[in-house]
């Protein structure tokens, strides 16, 4: 299903974005909550991302803002942006238009890669700039090199939340150890379910605030703010709905 003219606005500016969905993902989600945990990767693995979510429109307008606000109207300009849980790749597409050098759009469903790859290469503007990959943040293997880092809509559960706590927390750390600008960040959550605060959950996050603290940098926090309008299919009814949701945001290091 082609999710077309769905539109980012910034003041007088406008984009639009193409993205491809699954056709009645409500199947897949049913198999997926009917089967043993340990089954679930060899089988069907994570299958959330073959839908568009709010977060991930709510982080495309955070990048605009954050793109076309800044005084040069160039701060994303030859950036490298990480989408950890790409999806469908509405922020991924957002990053390259609005000038990134490189978008890395990762997640780890191979349906879901191939749906972002297919949106992105059907758009003339931004076809050589996002490189969909298989990434697992739950693996030993170091997060890919970024300027800036999005992750939208990929809280489901309490230890998902904190492995993106501590990848957000990687991310920050290795810039500063490395001797470059901190790494900007993007965080979007509109489900909001219990136990996924990692910034309270995780002791390195709690430290790493303290630190800000004392430094009088800025910390680490939520922010909520409302979409209205979105619309969106879902995972378990197929057809478009259309509905206001707040969403919660940490937008750091710009």
């Amino acid at each position: 299903i082609e999710k077309t003219g769905d539109s980012i606005e910034h003041d007088v500016k406008r984009l639009d974005v193409t993205v491809w969905e699954m056709d009645k993902p409500s199947d897949l989600i049913q198999e997926w909550w009917s089967i043993d945990d340990s089954e679930r990767s060899a089988r069907v693995g994570d299958p959330f991302g073959v839908v568009m979510w709010p977060g991930s429109i709510l982080a495309a307008k955070e990048l605009m803002k954050q793109h076309y606000s800044s005084p040069s109207k160039s701060a994303l300009t030859n950036a490298t942006v990480l989408v950890l849980g790409a999806g469908t790749g509405v922020e991924a597409q957002m990053a390259a238009l609005c000038g990134a050098k490189k978008v890395v759009a990762t997640d780890i469903n191979p349906l879901t890669l191939k749906l972002l790859e297919y949106g992105a290469k059907n758009d003339d503007r931004i076809s050589d700039l996002v490189e969909a990959r298989y990434f697992d943040m739950f693996s030993s293997e170091p997060l890919p090199p970024c300027d800036i880092l999005v992750a939208a809509d990929v809280l489901y559960n309490p230890d998902l939340a904190k492995q993106l706590g501590r990848r957000l927390h990687e991310a920050i750390v290795r810039s500063f150890d490395e001797g470059s600008p901190p790494t900007k960040v993007i965080i979007t959550d509109s489900q909001k379910f219990h136990g996924t605060n990692f910034l309270e959950e995780l002791v390195e996050m709690q430290e790493l605030n303290a630190l800000f603290k004392e430094g009088n940098w800025d910390q680490l926090k939520w922010e909520t703010q409302k979409l209205e309008s979105v619309c969106g299919s879902g995972v378990l009814v197929d057809e478009d709905q259309v509905y206001d949701v707040d969403v919660r945001v940490i937008c750091w290091g710009w």
